[in-house]
């Protein structure tokens, strides 16, 4: 993960993602969990972020553990319920003295490993983390999504803030999608202006399949995000469900 990202943005991510339904996706993850027969008490959230999904899987009666690579986004969770566990440890570092249940790595943020190796040697760190029978789910933004301008977006009128425009650029022949964003937000009664500059890498299908399979997971599905329908070309975002086996 580049320097540049969630930093300046980490105080204000939590406005900036008020729209949000974390409700439902959490929703999904247990439609999930029923689908593939799996009760998990435990479980670890893969780049949780500020802990909006971790403190919902709280609040539903799970134990959980959130690691995310950026000690911003780790101090905001910290300021939260206090049920959960969080962590600065970045997917390819994790060092934690327990397996869970399962493990989950939610909004796309496995697109922000632009290192295939790390992401490959990320994977295999969950897999040491995750008992066998276990479910790791995780979604991704598609090489469609990337190269199409998915990222493209803004809203700096009115009186809401943060007030953003983001701009994207993708490189066909790095797989690497730049993401230049442009925020304002209101600090000490003042408008601030700052900058952040993203960067995810797109991955086929293909390769996320072969990296679960490497380091230890079956995998069993990859679906259309929030569906139980198979990705098309066109599909935007994608969830893979693997389970955890004896290697």
């Amino acid at each position: 993960m580049a320097d540049s990202q969630f930093v300046d943005l980490a105080p204000y991510y939590d406005e900036l993602m008020l729209g949000v339904p974390y409700k439902l996706w959490v929703k999904y993850l247990e439609d999930l969990f029923c689908r593939y027969k799996v009760k998990p008490k435990t479980i670890l959230d893969v780049a949780c972020g500020t802990g909006n999904v971790s403190e919902v899987l709280a609040d539903r009666g799970y134990e959980v553990t959130g690691v995310d690579v950026s000690p911003g986004m780790i101090e905001v969770a910290k300021t939260k319920s206090g049920k959960v566990d969080y962590y600065a440890q970045g997917i390819a570092q994790i060092n934690l003295s327990k397996q869970y249940d399962t493990a989950v790595s939610l909004f796309d943020s496995l697109n922000y490993v632009t290192d295939k190796e790390e992401l490959a040697a990320g994977m295999k760190k969950v897999a040491e983390h995750v008992a066998t029978g276990g479910l790791f789910i995780f979604d991704v933004n598609t090489v469609y999504a990337l190269e199409n301008h998915f990222f493209d977006r803004g809203c700096m009128g009115g009186d809401f803030f943060p007030r953003y425009i983001w701009t994207s650029e993708y490189d066909h022949s790095t797989a690497i999608c730049t993401v230049n964003m442009i925020f304002e937000v209101i600090e000490n009664g003042n408008i601030k202006q700052f900058k952040e500059v993203h960067k995810q890498r797109g991955y086929s299908l293909e390769e996320l399949s072969g990296m679960m399979t490497d380091a230890g997971f079956e995998l069993l599905d990859i679906f259309i995000a929030y569906k139980f329908k198979k990705p098309n070309r066109r599909s935007d975002r994608v969830f893979f469900i693997g389970r955890r086996v004896n290697k």
